[in-house]
């Protein structure tokens, strides 16, 4: 199975719980994706429109990511000159 399989197959998994949990008789699924860096697909504003979210909730999104990219390598920074030899 391919990567892109996998994650097809998951994701339709996870809609079928959603189904069944919630009693709903649809649902669909909205890809979010970001990278660590903050790079963002130019689907992403289709699927913030689907959601009816703000068109600039990307930049919120980036923000995000990025402090928490940055907080891990601190850490890592920090615990590689924390165990030298």
């Amino acid at each position: 199975m391919t990567t892109t399989t996998t994650t097809t197959t998951i994701i339709i998994i996870i809609i079928i719980i959603i189904i069944i949990m919630w009693k709903q008789n649809t649902a669909q699924a909205v890809p979010i994706v970001i990278s660590s860096t903050g790079v963002i697909p130019k689907s992403l504003s289709q699927g913030l429109k689907r959601l009816d979210l703000h068109p600039n909730t990307y930049i919120q999104m980036q923000k995000s990511v990025i402090l928490g990219t940055c907080s891990t390598v601190r850490n890592f920074l920090n615990y590689k000159s924390e165990h030298r030899a």
